[in-house]
């Protein structure tokens, strides 16, 4: 039985300030076919990176959808770097 597949616009959060869409891609490319990352990095006054954060664009079953957040936040509770 074949996966229905959708496109689906995905917020990631609490990423590392030095991520880049390759890494996303690659990351999230393990559960369906990305087909745009966008990086937002917000500063401070000062310039310097508060917070980034992606808004990933994925044709993604509903069904790896769940994996893949699982694996986030399994890394994340594990202490691993999400990203």
């Amino acid at each position: 039985m074949e996966k229905k597949q959708v496109l689906k616009r995905l917020y990631v959060g609490g990423l590392g300030h030095t991520v880049s869409k390759a890494e996303l891609q690659e990351r999230f490319g393990n559960f369906g076919r990305v087909l745009d990352a966008e990086i937002i990095t917000r500063k401070d006054d000062q310039g310097n990176p508060m917070k980034t954060f992606a808004y990933i664009n994925i044709s993604i079953s509903d069904a790896d959808l769940k994996k893949s957040m699982f694996f986030k936040v399994q890394k994340k509770l594990s202490g691993e770097d999400p990203i």
